[in-house]
């Protein structure tokens, strides 16, 4: 299989394409698709849009939550204990 080029901008508006379609708000889409790219940007492959398809399984099985309502449980000075309510885990 030959290997194939896209451009930044191809990549970028796929991803976002892809979170979108699964549900997350504009936000989201747009976090979570800059956190893939830039792990892909800095040769972390194994964190960037590699990534996309198990996320996209992940939500098919129902065990990522495309809108998250994250809250604070408990808070120190120091720490914090976060619900994250299933969201992405980037």
């Amino acid at each position: 299989m030959g290997s194939k080029l896209f451009t930044y901008k191809t990549l970028e508006s796929f991803t976002k394409a892809v979170f979108r379609q699964i549900g997350c708000t504009e936000e989201h889409a747009e976090i979570a698709t800059q956190t893939l790219l830039s792990a892909d940007l800095r040769g972390i492959d194994s964190h960037g849009i590699a990534r996309l398809t198990g996320y996209v399984r992940l939500w098919e099985v129902k065990r990522i939550n495309a809108r998250p309502d994250i809250k604070v449980i408990h808070e120190t000075p120091s720490t914090a204990v976060v619900d994250g309510d299933s969201g992405l885990d980037l």
